[in-house]
């Protein structure tokens, strides 16, 4: 009887042993090794500015004055103006009075508005202040506020 267990016991901890042997090491979640393999890790860039351009609805790119920016972004603050490339994944967003629904194109944008622009790049690629070419994901524009009619002052009485 004793041996009984004691067998039956074994067999267990050999099946629970070989069970945990040959289990999946991360789901295709192993990391390349190889010398060539791509070692980006992603930096997320906001920029805030004007735009200095006014891009047609064929451009692939436009031009805007910084005025601020997240850490990322820094180096182009700096620089105080950006070029911002543009590709079909780009999303436009563009505020302005009277509009319903804010999807824009590039065409839709005009030299002065105020943009938001948000990028990736390569953290490493931003080292040492350097400002490599920027890939929006999206852009939200909002056009300039129209300047209000000052009221008259009233005549005073002496």
């Amino acid at each position: 009887m004793r041996l009984t267990k004691l067998v039956t016991v074994a067999l267990a901890t050999a099946a629970l042993a070989v069970s945990g042997a040959s289990a999946d090491p991360g789901h295709g979640k192993g990391k390349d090794k190889s010398p060539a393999a791509p070692k980006c890790k992603p930096a997320n860039v906001q920029l805030k500015g004007l735009m200095t351009s006014d891009p047609g609805a064929s451009d692939t790119s436009f031009t805007m004055s910084v005025l601020k920016a997240n850490h990322g972004g820094k180096a182009y603050k700096l620089a105080g103006s950006a070029t911002i490339n543009v590709d079909a994944k780009t999303r436009f967003h563009r505020h302005a009075a009277g509009v319903h629904g804010n999807k824009a194109t590039m065409a839709d944008l005009a030299m002065g508005d105020s943009v938001k622009v948000k990028a990736k790049v390569c953290r490493a690629d931003l080292a040492n202040g350097a400002t490599p070419a920027l890939t929006a994901r999206k852009i939200d524009a909002h056009a300039p506020k129209p300047d209000k009619p000052k009221p008259a002052k009233p005549d005073e009485k002496k």
